[in-house]
């Protein structure tokens, strides 16, 4: 590894150690409200922005995605000019983002709630994510991309001409995007860049193959599949698409796993988010050994940078529980920061 990522390995390690730990977020809890919540924060010294009044999870959201940012800043002044961990990280994020942002333009959801988890990168910096979630239209969203010079762009412009776009060809589109741009990111780096950014391709097609095989659709299946993964081929992401429920796709996708690392994810009927998070939760536990087999591969890098993520998670989602009063044995199982 070049003298440049083994300094950004060690930077990624010293953030790390800024984030809360897995004990104190099943303290957090145990809050009975939202300014308990907020309370217990600052008693136990978690190193998070300032939360600004009025109190509300807005608030508190706002402070989190600002502490996130403030780390992920820490590690781009590390990066050199060689695309790597870090762009294939921001190109995840702004998948995310803009698929969010679409579907919240749809809805016509409030611009706080369209912001609700969003990660300002290079490519799509805060200023240009909080313009986008005040857009009236999801033709409003994308001509303002076409302004910001995004790469999604040309390939969502034909997409949102209609008063109700299509939000699965949405989704392939900006897999598409994803795809191109951390593939070409990741192809300097080790091996163990290169696997997440496939295994990353896989999830994303197995959520549109669920998407898919929960009702009917006018859409060929095979022109939706996104090369670049590894465990999934074309020909069983198709099988699982025309399955006739979400179950049954499910257990064509665990057959399809049965031999990946993705084996142990748990084949339950649901919404695509249960599969995200199954895989982040995975992901984190097998870049852990990874980090540990080979500390100067990108597998710490990628940690860190999913524990960022994960503690932004944990945290909104605590600060939800708290608000609407959920248990906190449920709080607790939701959390996907590890042990």
């Amino acid at each position: 590894m070049p003298a440049h990522e083994i300094a950004l390995v060690a930077r990624a390690r010293g953030v790390g150690r800024h984030l809360l730990a897995r004990e104190t977020l099943e303290t957090l809890a145990e809050a009975d409200d939202l300014p308990a919540f907020a309370d217990d924060l600052s008693r136990l010294g978690a190193p998070i922005d300032p939360i600004r009044e009025p109190l509300d999870v807005f608030a508190i959201e706002r402070a989190v995605g600002h502490t996130a940012g403030r780390h992920l800043r820490t590690l781009r002044r590390w990066q050199e000019r060689t695309p790597g961990a870090l762009d294939v990280f921001d190109a995840d994020q702004d998948r995310r983002s803009l698929r969010a942002l679409l579907r919240g333009a749809v809805q016509g959801a409030p611009a706080e709630a369209r912001l609700e988890g969003r990660r300002p990168t290079p490519s799509l910096p805060q200023l240009a994510l909080t313009g986008l979630a005040h857009q009236a239209s999801p033709a409003d969203v994308v001509r303002q991309l076409v302004l910001l010079a995004h790469p999604d762009a040309p390939r969502l412009l034909p997409l949102v001409q209609k008063s109700q776009p299509d939000l699965l060809a949405v989704d392939v589109a900006l897999l598409f995007g994803f795809a191109e741009r951390a593939t070409r990111a990741a192809a300097g780096g080790d091996e163990t860049l290169r696997e997440f950014v496939s295994t990353l391709i896989d999830i994303g097609n197995a959520q549109n193959a669920l998407l898919m095989s929960s009702g009917p659709r006018d859409i060929d299946p095979a022109g939706t599949f996104v090369r670049g993964g590894r465990w999934l081929s074309a020909s069983a992401f198709v099988s699982a698409a025309g399955a006739g429920s979400q179950q049954e796709a499910l257990t064509r996708l665990a057959t399809a796993f049965a031999n990946s690392p993705l084996a142990s994810l748990p084949v339950v009927a649901g919404d695509v988010a249960h599969l995200d998070r199954a895989f982040f939760t995975a992901a984190l536990e097998r870049l852990a050994r990874a980090a540990r087999l080979d500390p100067l591969s990108t597998a710490p890098l990628l940690r860190v940078l999913l524990l960022i993520e994960a503690q932004s998670r944990d945290l909104r989602a605590l600060a939800w529980g708290a608000a609407l009063g959920t248990p906190a044995s449920l709080r607790r199982q939701q959390l996907v920061t590890p042990a």
